[in-house]
């Protein structure tokens, strides 16, 4: 029911180059080498969601949203990093199938050359407003002319051009709005190693479903055996920007911001919580065990993988631990038919998927003692 992808094709993104993924499951674990693609692979799923979208692109630029990006490196840098830094010709080509049948085709060309512009047009491309006086300049410099880089970028959709827009090198404010939808994809929900340490969860849609929310709070008492309840606290909602969630517990005199709590506890409501936001659509794990005690990865597996096929969710997990993957493979005897593991590899022309069903990768892992990182 999950199988919203069925097959991934990714011709050239990143590093990863003439990849294919066939026979996608319901939960999909993905393996390997650092730097074999595994996140590369979540960043080009995510896009599913509207590769039309100029917006959808950037937020596949890895770069420290704490840090703005006058400080980091800039919009243009970015873009440039997501095409494949041995190819000449500057492109993103992938291609999946959908559950229906239906075969979408997705290209993003970079062009790159050199332009002449006057620091006023600098300026305006950027959005610096400045009071260029009476006489419309500064000491004359409005018009002083400055070579720049540019990067046109041009995004199509089955041999379509959706949208065609022009990147500077100098540039840190872009027009991000998403444009309007062309197609009707499905909505994908990546969660990074570290989200958690921000406290950001999607509590929200959890706090409307009771059943769920009350099977929750059961799996959080291996974090907390006193877990009462989680609510949200506005009582000094005008002096602040978002939620705060505080956790009820009888082992503490008073609810607590959640903040307070540990990783590993903040990290299974991280989950969890996206599980749930994720009905009828895909969700995107990268290395999913991050703060996950041994000890808890069971429970929290298990409930992730099960309420995943309830939900109507597709789910995708990168990680390199050997004993997150075992404990995900074997925590639901009954829905090992319905899990897959893929070992990416890199070699000098591409990068090569070898899918293994659960059963017979706890086989060769267990019986003929195959790696299965």
């Amino acid at each position: 029911m999950a199988q919203h992808i069925q097959s991934l094709v990714i011709d050239t993104f990143r590093g990863v180059r003439n990849l294919e993924m066939t026979d996608l499951a319901d939960i999909n674990i993905l393996t390997g080498d650092n730097n074999c693609g595994k996140t590369s692979v979540l960043e080009i799923l995510k896009s599913t969601e509207m590769p039309e979208s100029l917006k959808m692109w950037v937020s596949a630029i890895r770069n420290d949203k704490n840090v703005p990006v006058s400080l980091g490196y800039s919009y243009y840098e970015g873009f440039q990093d997501l095409f494949n830094i041995d190819d000449e010709c500057k492109e993103i080509k992938y291609s999946i199938k959908r559950s229906d049948g239906e075969v979408t085709t997705v290209r993003v060309m970079g062009e790159e050359n050199e332009e002449s512009l006057t620091v006023r047009e600098i300026d305006e491309i950027d959005g610096v407003n400045r009071d260029w006086g009476s006489d419309g300049n500064i000491e004359n410099s409005d018009e002083m002319i400055v070579d720049v880089s540019k990067l046109k970028l041009s995004i199509y959709i089955n041999n379509e051009k959706m949208q065609e827009v022009s990147v500077y090198d100098f540039q840190r404010k872009m027009n991000l709005a998403f444009n309007n939808k062309t197609t009707d994809y499905t909505e994908a929900i990546y969660i990074s190693p570290t989200r958690h340490a921000d406290g950001i969860v999607f509590l929200n849609k959890v706090l409307d479903t009771p059943d769920l929310y009350e099977e929750m709070l059961e799996v959080l008492r291996e974090f907390d055996n006193g877990i009462i309840s989680i609510n949200v606290d506005n009582a000094n909602e005008k002096y602040r920007r978002g939620n705060v969630y505080k956790i009820l517990s009888k082992n503490h005199k008073k609810a607590l911001p959640l903040n307070v709590y540990g990783d590993g506890l903040k990290k299974a409501i991280l989950l969890m919580s996206a599980v749930i936001s994720s009905q009828n659509g895909i969700l995107l794990l990268d290395e999913f065990e991050t703060a996950i005690h041994t000890s808890a990865m069971n429970n929290v597996f298990e409930w992730i993988l099960k309420t995943c096929m309830k939900l109507n969710v597709q789910l995708f997990m990168t990680s390199h631990s050997e004993e997150a993957i075992d404990k995900v493979l074997k925590c639901c005897p009954d829905l090992q038919e319905h899990i897959k593991v893929f070992t990416l590899f890199q070699n000098k022309e591409k990068t090569v998927a070898r899918g293994l069903i659960s059963r017979k990768a706890i086989e060769a892992k267990d019986e003929m003692g195959l790696e299965l990182r």
